[in-house]
Order: C-alpha cells, then structure tokens, then sequence
C-alpha cells in the first residue's frame, strides 16, 4: 500500500512539476515582440472592414472589402510572399449555405498559386496552424495544392508556446504527448467530416493555436506591404465581421520579422536569403509633420501592455470605442471601469456568443463580462448575427477629439490571446483624428453601432439593422458568472 501511495505522490509530482513549467517557460526568441515607432504618411495606410448584416424584414446585406484587397496583393506581388493564418480549410461545411460568396480557402490558394506560376522563383510561405490538419490526423488538400506548386507550407510547432489549459494540458504532457497515432476511426471529427484517432481530440483539448492573420510582400523594387486582419480565408467563416489594415514600408518589415520568429521556431531556419535580405536592410528614422501617423507591430502580450496603456490614458471628455469578438480579460475589464469612474465614455459592441458554425453556444464569457461592465457604466451593444460571428477586434480611442489610437488585429482581449499563450500580431497606430485611417474605423463603428449611419448612401439598404441594446441578450446567471470566471482562470474554454 505504501508502495502505490508512494508511486500516486511521484505521480502526482511530475505532473505538477510539467504542469508548472509549459505554463512559464520561457518564450521563444522574438515572442512577445514590441516593434520601432514608425513614422508614416496618412496615405500609407488603410482601413478594411466586412460587414454581414440584415434588412427589417430579415434579408441578408454584406459588404466585404478585407479579402479581396488581401489577394490582390498576393496576386500583385514580385518579390516574396509571406502568410500566416489561423483557420485554411473547408472544415464546418464550407460556404454557409445560400451565401452568395466565393470560398476563401480556395482563394487564398488560387491566389498563391498564381503568384508562383507568374513568379516562378520567387519565395512564397504559408505558415498556418496544426489545426488545419487536426494534428495530423486528416490531410488537407488545399496545403497538397500547394506544395504540388512548390509553395512552403509550414504548419506551427504550438508545442513549444506555453500551455493555456491548466487542468488539462500537465497530464497531457506527462502521458499522452508521445502517444499513438493521429489518423483513426475512433471519434468523429469534431470540427469536419470522417473520424480521428484519439490523441489528435487530446491534442485539440490543451486549446492553443497560432492564432495570427498577417500578410507581408513585396514588388520587384522592393517596396513592403503588410497587412494585419482579424479574419480568416476560411470558407465557414466566409460571412463573419471582421476588420483589417494595410500599410507600407518599415512598418511591415517589423511584421516580416515576427513571422521569422514563427518559421524559425517551427523549422529551425532563417527565412531564405530573398525574405532576408529585407530584414537586414536599415530602416531609420522618418522625419514626420502635422499629418503623420506613428505605427508599432505588437505581437503576443505585448498588445494587452498596449490596450492597457491606451485605457490609463482615457480621461474626461476621451472616448473609446471597442468592437469584439470575445472579451473575458479581467485586467482590460477593471481598466476600463477606471476610465469610466474617471469620466471617459467607453461604448462597447460585441458578438452575442450564440453562434458558432451551426452550433448554439451559452453566451460565455461577453454575456458575463457585459452585465459587469454595464454595472460600471460601459454603454454596451450586441451586434444581430444570424449563424455567422461579429469577428472584429478593434479599439478606437479618442484623446480630446485631437488625437486617435487604432489598435486593431487577430486577438481577442482573453487571457489565452493576450498573456503569451496564443500567438497573435496587431498594430497600433495613433495620430491626429482627422486621418483618414481614424475617420474610415470612426465610420465603421458608428455604422454597426447605430443602426444608422450610412442608411440612405448607396447600395446601403434604409432599413438594415445591425445591433441590439444589451438587453437584448442579457444574463444574470449566477451559475454561468462562476462558470465564465472558472473558464477564464483555468484555460479550460475555447476562448
């Protein structure tokens, strides 16, 4: 009896002591990764949204700006191409049914590959996430097309990021990680068609991901463009909300770089020497005027350093406006209460949390986040989805009608995208609030705040409408408060 005590405490202790460690060990070199103030032109930068909406009398609306401006400059591209996305695949039944849409999985391929057959040496990497493939238990046709067309596809090595789930993931390190085969027939698919094996579902269960949705190129002068979204060329998720920025120069130099930490910790590689050597040029100071913008990559926990910051620096008569997918941070939360009690107005517009690729979910964690916010005076509203997702993470703040910041990307204000656990990329920009970068996400916000705004223009229908006051999803639950804190503490949870 002793024996097997003693044999359940060694247990016991290497799970702890595996647990403890892929919780804080330390990060791969060039996480976490705050660029170089750029200085740029406001015509050297743009803002993108796609927005799904409905009429009064329940007919579907869309505008979608964001992938169409991402695989032109794929297409247009001379000198390299560097991707990373989250989601690739036509996973959760494609194309929403009766979408009048194109598959973006499909055109994110078909865009590459005709990049390579115009350029056919030039270097094109798509680094994407495991997930794609569930872990290896099912091959992904739109990655064979690629390579076929001698396009790199790397999927990230996620094993090396720190663990998010801490109930699940120390015994998944103790005793499954090396265990059995992925491909199988033992669980269905939970995300697709067919059945996986069982250490590709314990895989899926630790909840991590390469969350990011950049893009970097260049033309044969040379010249960098960058673009950083919230959305994903997945197919499902064709109709999602969803916002982006482009821009030019330096500044996505710095986004190239933190891909090459991604595709040096997966392979163990420096990019090849026509994406180095634009890593190595020297990109100094720009002289700026009245106009300019000043724009810094944020990667990791770094953009949460920057949303606080941006938050503190809210005061009388300051305003932020916040569109999200999902918001369950704690520290975000209580920072902007601290702005409200200081007399700055935060209006906050998020997904409803009921919708996800044909599954109803509960509402956790928005619907618990907002009923506490609302209680500190944070105007909160609910964007109307039907099937798809309100997908944008943005952050619009307004200093004294002077000056604007725009913090906009792939992460969601949640413990696992913005304390090192995730990898994420967004780029913060700040400048006088007349550019147009700051009036094109003004408009946006105010568009699917209001109901009203643009009612009238153009291809515009008079009667759409796109939110709902909070009451509308509401919910007081004294189980689902405790579930969502439970959730966001432990990591176990999707988001």
């Amino acid at each position: 009896m002793r024996f097997l005590l003693l044999l359940f405490l060694i247990f016991i202790l290497t799970v702890g002591l595996l647990g403890f460690y892929h919780i804080a060990k330390p990060l791969p070199d060039g996480l976490d990764y705050r660029g170089t103030d750029r200085i740029l032109g406001p015509e050297e930068i743009q803002f993108y949204s796609d927005v799904t909406a409905r009429t009064e009398g329940g007919e579907r609306w869309m505008r979608q700006e964001i992938f169409e401006e991402l695989f032109r400059q794929i297409r247009e591209a001379e000198g390299f191409v560097v991707a990373d996305f989250f989601l690739i695949n036509e996973f959760a039944g494609g194309v929403p049914e009766g979408a009048d849409v194109e598959s973006l999985s499909e055109g994110l391929i078909d865009a590459l590959v005709e990049a390579r057959t115009k350029n056919p040496e030039m270097p094109i990497i798509l680094i994407s996430d495991p997930l794609n493939t569930l872990y290896g238990a099912v091959e992904q046709p739109l990655f064979e097309t690629l390579g076929r067309n001698g396009i790199e596809v790397v999927l990230t090595d996620i094993r090396q990021l720190r663990d998010s789930n801490r109930v699940f993931s120390p015994f998944w390190r103790t005793l499954f990680q090396w265990w059995g085969d992925p491909k199988g027939d033992l669980i269905s698919n939970p995300i697709g068609e067919g059945e996986i094996g069982l250490p590709a579902m314990l895989e899926l269960l630790n909840f991590k991901a390469n969350h990011r949705k950049t893009l970097v190129t260049a033309d044969r002068e040379g010249n960098l463009k960058g673009f950083v979204t919230s959305g994903n060329p997945h197919s499902a998720s064709a109709l999602h909300g969803n916002v982006a920025i482009a821009f030019e120069g330096a500044l996505a130099a710095d986004l190239l770089r933190t891909e090459q930490a991604v595709y040096r910790m997966t392979t163990g590689n420096e990019f090849p020497q026509k994406i180095q050597k634009y890593l190595e040029r020297e990109y100094g100071p720009v002289s700026g005027n009245e106009t300019s913008l000043s724009a810094v990559i944020l990667t990791e926990k770094a953009i949460k350093r920057e949303l606080l910051d941006r938050i503190d620096r809210l005061e009388r008569a300051d305003q932020a406006d916040l569109a999200l997918f999902y918001f369950s941070d704690m520290d975000l939360r209580a920072a902007l209460a601290r702005a409200v009690q200081r007399g700055a107005k935060v209006r906050l517009l998020m997904d409803p949390n009921k919708d996800a690729f044909g599954r109803e979910k509960n509402g956790i964690p928005n619907r618990q986040v907002a009923e506490w916010l609302v209680n500190q005076g944070v105007e909160v509203r609910w964007y109307l989805t039907e099937g798809e997702q309100f997908h944008s993470k943005m952050a619009l703040f307004q200093y004294g009608k002077v000056q604007d910041t725009l913090v906009l990307g792939s992460a969601n204000w949640t413990r696992r995208n913005l304390d090192n656990l995730n990898l994420e990329t967004s780029v913060s920009i700040t400048g006088p609030s007349t550019s147009p970068v700051f009036i094109s996400a003004g408009d946006y916000f105010d568009f699917v705040w209001t109901n009203r705004f643009q009612r009238g223009r153009e291809g515009v229908p008079s009667d759409l409408v796109t939110s709902a006051k909070f009451s509308e999803y509401r919910d007081s639950s004294p189980f689902r408060k405790i579930l969502y804190w439970i959730m966001e503490k432990s990591g176990a949870s999707t988001f």
